[in-house]
């Protein structure tokens, strides 16, 4: 549950990153006001008797201006001045150019760092139809020793000044990890907050990437291409015959578990009034939260979301009156919280069992006396988790389901993945 205050133009970091061995990055980058940028060489690409040809016929949906970033640099490629913080320069492989970045944020003087590609000469695109349809891909390759996130927040820029950012997440990369072999990073173009940064999808300028800590990449291509792939995860509730019990055994629950980042899991199962859950929690502090009432969050906790409505729209970003969120406090004196309705719930059961590397727990929710919904296989119904974990009497870290690219999903019922009762 995200509980920062945001300011306009300013957006925080979650984590402060080392390039070999980063953190995925959840939050993203503060918005660019204005930045020197340095001079570019200019170059000229050379083009086959059919090349224009060849171009033309590529698109999606009648749109071509696919190419963002490959063989050259022209007047469409700029980075921050200082060339102590980023550099950007072309090398020869056989008959290609790779883009080869090189940045420390680290250093003194490198407040702002970053670069970012006008493509197509700076000529405004109109990408509100194809929102949907495609993702940015990256094809890069490590210069060291394999690594699975990049420290970067791309943006994407209007012509009025209006801009979305994303943080990058694991989630986008295409195989296990970014090593010395081509590997594709994949980034939906319908995951940037377009909406609620009013960016003007007609008239887009630029995309914009910003880097932090340290690290070095070569890039081969950046393109548009087209993206089907569902964006909400599913995962299944199983009809339960009795066998479930709220007391703290994960034994009746099989390997029916979900995986979250982390090794976190979970498992589902229901009767026609009861939702069941299973969680195993690793954590090296496990069950330190000391906080009371809503305020949960902010230490060891699970967090649960999800919509009693079946028909409701899956797009909506804001909260209906049959939404709900819960949060299990997992301190030494736990409890239930309705977010929504501001109170404690005592109808929840839950049951705590330690484990080697933390602890287990299940919950039982009764959902048709609490909600009045009876559940029914072949359901399906918006949800989320997320785990919440502590450090030092503070929330260090929160571990969402479906919505790991981007904090808000106690806001915004989009982000959530969909519950399927078999």
């Amino acid at each position: 549950m995200n509980h920062s205050i945001l300011k306009k133009g300013l957006f925080l970091l979650a984590a402060v990153f080392t390039f070999n061995t980063a953190i995925a990055q959840d939050t993203t980058s503060r918005k660019l006001n204005s930045v020197e940028v340095t001079g570019v060489k200019f170059g000229f690409k050379q083009l086959g008797l059919y090349d224009n040809e060849l171009e033309e016929k590529q698109n999606i949906r009648g749109f071509n201006q696919l190419t963002i970033f490959e063989n050259d640099l022209t007047k469409d490629f700029w980075t921050s001045k200082n060339t102590r913080c980023v550099e950007g320069r072309l090398i020869q492989e056989k008959e290609n150019n790779l883009l080869h970045l090189k940045w420390n944020k680290d250093l003194d003087g490198c407040d702002w760092v970053g670069l970012g590609f006008g493509w197509d000469g700076w000529i405004g695109k109109d990408m509100g139809y194809i929102v949907d349809t495609v993702a940015i891909e990256l094809i890069v390759r490590s210069t060291g020793k394999p690594f699975t996130n990049i420290p970067w927040a791309f943006g994407i820029e209007d012509y009025s000044g209006q801009q979305a950012w994303l943080g990058y997440n694991r989630s986008f990369l295409t195989a296990e990890n970014v090593s010395a072999e081509w590997t594709k990073v994949q980034i939906p173009f319908s995951l940037f907050p377009f909406d609620e940064n009013d960016v003007d999808l007609t008239s887009v300028k630029q995309l914009i990437i910003q880097v932090f800590s340290e690290g070095e990449i070569e890039i081969k291509k950046i393109h548009l291409i087209p993206f089907s792939k569902k964006l909400k995860k599913e995962a299944h509730a199983v009809i339960s015959k009795g066998q479930h019990k709220v007391d703290g055994n994960l034994k009746e629950w099989g390997d029916n578990f979900v995986s979250l980042e982390d090794d976190q899991e979970f498992s589902v199962a229901y009767t026609s009034e009861m939702l069941y859950f299973a969680f195993k929690i690793k954590d090296k502090s496990p069950r330190e939260n000391n906080r009371a009432k809503d305020e949960l969050w902010n230490g060891d906790a699970i967090e649960i979301a999800f919509s009693t409505n079946p028909q409701a729209n899956k797009k909506r970003k804001f909260l209906l009156l049959s939404d709900q969120h819960l949060g299990l406090n997992c301190g030494q004196n736990p409890y239930v919280w309705n977010w929504k309705m501001e109170n404690a719930v005592d109808e929840v059961e839950f049951k705590f069992n330690e484990s080697t590397d933390g602890y287990n727990v299940e919950v039982g929710i009764p959902f048709q006396s609490l909600f009045k919904v009876e559940l029914k296989p072949g359901m399906q119904l918006d949800f989320e988790v997320a785990v919440d974990l502590n450090k030092g009497n503070q929330r260090e870290k929160q571990i969402r389901w479906n919505s790991s690219y981007s904090e808000g999903f106690h806001t915004s019922p989009q982000k959530w993945g969909v519950l399927i009762f078999d």
